[in-house]
């Protein structure tokens, strides 16, 4: 190995970073744990994680640090995630903290620490081509988290490492019990969002209400005519397609719309939610995309394995990004990620605006 050998390994505590410290050692690296403290809605069983990720370090034999970044995750991810479904629309906080938060802050204390990369247990690849760095799907397509990471720019990319990029889940599992770590091993995955632990949007939402956090107002339910049929607690706790929760004497109605600037929810029995084309005007997108040239892509709408990817093209124009499906797509909904695959390298992705 030539060079600087030292690693900064983003480290939560859980099966995956753990075992990407036990694969970067193994290849000779000197690995520096951090662990990132965000906000949290539970900071008690929050805690216990954050020692785990300790415990698992020193067990490791590897130097470990945490670091307090609650204040700018709050602010930048937390508070986001609260006022995009103030105004009717499905955030992903995670495209958000990639970005802005957990990479930069990794990014700046590899250099303070004179680290020449930084590592993460995403199940992710890495590529160059034509000199620029791209994110490619894992190697388990039950796991790839390449959806999550459309956004981050090149520097980062460039730092970046993946040492589970080319394994299963399954193969890190029995890794972690050959090496006898079976509490790890073991450990059920976090599913959902980070910071509420398990504890649905709309309950934290409501919480946040209660404690007068924030300000939520409840509004009216019309028809496509504009009718009103009844009243809705909040757009914050109403999703496009939603049926639950609108206590309409006919229970055939689904969320159609949201409209922000009037504080309605339009309703309807028979609208279509498939979408057949999308401007975007907020993405990031590879440069080598010449503009007016239609390409070809798979788009992928949501981040989990079970929604299949769909074909489609993209086309450049000036500052806007038109997105056609072959195939149309259902429930798109304002605030999400939409990211473009060519074979399994991302190309780029984009923010969905109203």
């Amino acid at each position: 190995m030539q060079g600087n050998n030292r690693i900064l390994l983003g480290m939560s505590g859980g099966l995956d970073s753990t075992m990407s410290a036990l694969l970067l050692k193994k290849q000779g690296y000197q690995v520096i744990g951090l662990t990132l403290k965000t906000w949290h809605l539970h900071p008690e069983k929050y805690e216990e994680e954050l020692q785990k990720a300790s415990s698992l370090a020193q067990k490791l034999n590897i130097e470990h640090s945490i670091l307090d970044i609650s204040r700018s995750f709050r602010e930048e991810v937390v508070d986001y995630f609260c006022n995009e479904y103030q105004i009717g629309r499905t955030p992903n906080p995670c495209n958000r903290c990639n970005p802005i938060i957990k990479w930069p802050w990794l990014i700046q204390k590899a250099e303070e620490l004179n680290c020449s990369h930084v590592a993460t247990g995403h199940y992710v690849q890495k590529v160059k081509e034509n000199g620029r760095w791209y994110v490619k799907k894992g190697a388990d397509p039950s796991k790839d988290q390449s959806y999550f990471l459309w956004n981050l720019s090149q520097k980062i990319l460039e730092k970046a490492l993946f040492p589970l990029g080319n394994l299963t889940k399954k193969e890190v599992r029995q890794m972690a019990l050959d090496h006898g770590l079976k509490e790890t091993a073991r450990k059920q995955e976090s599913m959902g969002v980070c910071f509420l632990g398990g504890t649905n949007y709309r309950e934290f939402l409501a919480q946040k209400q209660e404690n007068n956090e924030l300000t939520i107002h409840p509004g009216e339910i019309v028809d496509e005519e504009g009718n009103k049929l009844g009243t809705h607690r909040g757009l914050a706790f109403f999703t496009i397609g939603q049926k639950k929760g609108l206590a309409l004497p006919d229970k055939k109605f689904f969320v159609k719309e949201m409209e922000p600037d009037t504080n309605r929810i339009i309703v309807s029995k028979t609208a279509s939610l498939s979408t057949a084309t999308l401007s975007l005007q907020e993405f990031n997108l590879t440069p080598d995309l010449q503009e007016n040239k239609k390409y070809q892509v798979n788009i992928r709408i949501r981040g989990i394995d079970k929604v299949p990817s769909l074909p489609g093209f993209i086309t450049l124009h000036s500052n806007k990004l038109k997105v056609d499906f072959e195939e149309e797509a259902w429930g798109i909904t304002p605030g999400q990620s939409i990211v473009f695959y060519q074979k399994d390298t991302v190309i780029g992705g984009g923010l969905v605006k109203p």
